[in-house]
């Protein structure tokens, strides 16, 4: 089609709607992708927008993108930005109490979507979403970051290749103190650490080992006036060779304690240990001896937002799979809560 031809010559056109740290973060990644272009941002924050004020990420080498000198519309409103008939590709970076309108909008719209994660605030807005999906020509993808972390793509393919025998267990910890501010400090909005952060590790569980059957999950109330640390097992009872499944998610540590997240993966014949905090590293033990893995270089949004950028070049059908995935990633956290107030054994609903 001509549109396709004119993809071939001309690059996406990208409005970004919330320049928080996710926001600022993928703006300096489209700058170094060169199909694309940032033509549009929109805040409901005047001092977002003209650069005076920026968030701040909790890794290294996150939220590095700034609008200062940047030639594009801004916009206070992100329906505004979506109505703007030049844009390709809405980049949606708002309160995940927000995601389902602004998805709803960019798709009645005609435009492709790239939406932060967790997909939505509740499954029901989450299947909603994939409803749209389904009916629509646009590509929509889910940033679930973690399945694009070089760690962690290493993970799932020595899962699924066998590389050190059957997995016998694997553990998630994702932990930091509280980010503070107006949205994580309101669980209707942010849904607690437990979705807003734990989210990864169990999106992560599901994208290797499938949905749970249910999950046994203990944990307390902090800052957001929700779940805000979490300690989940997994139950799978396919078999018994099922692996020993458990993951940690808080942001209740005390102030300057940083961010760390890590797994333990342990095989028949080796064990793999990750940690980020000051750095990175990917230890595999075997035989008696410990080495270094050598990872891709590289951060997960990267590689996350040019699969994307790929996937709308090359007019391959959306990844309904992966975005069915991230959805049903919020009936197993919804479950993990009634677990949490109930301490009790639930069936995981998706």
């Amino acid at each position: 089609t001509s549109l396709e031809i004119n993809n071939m010559s001309k690059k996406l056109k990208v409005g970004i709607i919330g320049l928080g740290s996710m926001g600022s973060t993928h703006l300096d990644i489209y700058s170094k992708i060169k199909d694309v272009e940032v033509v549009a941002v929109a805040d409901s924050i005047q001092s977002r927008l003209d650069g005076s004020s920026k968030a701040e990420g909790n890794i290294s080498g996150q939220a590095e993108g700034g609008v200062s000198g940047l030639s594009v519309k801004k916009y206070l409103d992100g329906m505004d930005l979506i109505n703007n008939s030049d844009i390709d590709i809405v980049d949606i970076c708002v309160g995940t109490d927000l995601h389902y309108i602004f998805v709803e909008a960019a798709l009645a719209k005609n435009k492709h979507v790239l939406v932060e994660k967790p997909l939505a605030r509740t499954y029901d807005e989450a299947q909603k979403i994939i409803q749209l999906a389904e009916q629509s020509t646009c590509h929509i993808m889910s940033a679930m970051c973690l399945r694009y972390w070089p760690a962690w793509v290493f993970l799932k393919e020595a899962i699924e290749n066998s590389t050190y025998g059957k997995c016998l267990s694997l553990n998630f910890r994702r932990q930091t103190s509280f980010p503070g501010g107006a949205f994580y400090s309101d669980d209707n909005q942010c849904g607690g650490a437990l979705l807003d952060l734990h989210v990864h590790d169990t999106d992560f569980v599901n994208y290797c080992m499938g949905l749970p059957d249910a999950v046994f999950s203990q944990g307390y109330k902090g800052p957001s006036g929700g779940i805000d640390h979490v300690v989940t097992n997994y139950i799978f009872n396919k078999t018994n060779a099922s692996p020993l499944v458990s993951s940690e998610g808080s942001w209740t540590m005390q102030e300057g304690y940083g961010f760390n997240m890590s797994y333990t993966a342990n095989f028949e014949n080796g064990t793999l240990s990750y940690l980020l905090d000051e750095e990175e590293t990917l230890k595999l033990s075997s035989g008696g001896q410990t080495e270094n893995i050598k990872l891709k270089e590289g951060m997960g949004y990267e590689f996350e937002i040019r699969a994307f950028v790929d996937e709308i070049l090359s007019g391959n059908k959306t990844n309904l799979d992966l975005l069915s995935q991230a959805a049903k990633t919020i009936a197993i956290i919804e479950a993990e809560k009634i677990s949490i107030e109930t301490c009790s054994v639930v069936t995981i609903k998706a």
